[in-house]
């Protein structure tokens, strides 16, 4: 991983204090305040994404976070499994389709997208952070 500088650093963590509020990690890593939110998003977007060393430590911050809570994809579809059953027993079809979506979403079945256009009229898709393959904003 390259050596991140003090503001790339303190953006990679503030994403896991803020569990990936890329906007508020770069307002608060970078001078921002002449920027506009839609300009923010994009930027925050493209260093999360797009910067090998920066995308690299914050999936190293989040491990490291989950390891220290004892939090695994594993844990947490267990325990999608147990209230998916709690919900059909107690007959509560929609608390189990929650569960069940949850679990799809755990295991990136699911993906979150929100279409963005910036001020110049580039309009592109962007995708939750763990998602596969994230859109390129400037395509």
């Amino acid at each position: 991983m390259s050596k991140l500088t003090p503001k790339q650093e303190r953006f990679a963590q503030s994403c896991v204090e803020t569990l990936g509020a890329l906007s508020l990690s770069y307002r608060d890593a970078y001078d921002a305040d002449n920027m506009s939110d839609e300009a923010v998003k994009v930027e925050a977007w493209r260093l999360a994404h797009l910067h090998a060393g920066v995308g690299a430590r914050i999936e190293q911050l989040q491990e490291k976070a989950a390891r220290r809570h004892g939090v695994t994809m594993d844990s947490i579809s267990v325990e999608l499994d147990e209230n998916r059953m709690m919900a059909l027993e107690e007959r509560a079809p929609a608390a189990a389709v929650q569960a069940t979506m949850g679990k799809a979403k755990l295991h990136g079945l699911l993906v979150d997208k929100k279409e963005v256009t910036t001020p110049q009229g580039i309009s592109f898709n962007m995708l939750a952070p763990n998602a596969e393959k994230p859109a390129d904003p400037t395509d």
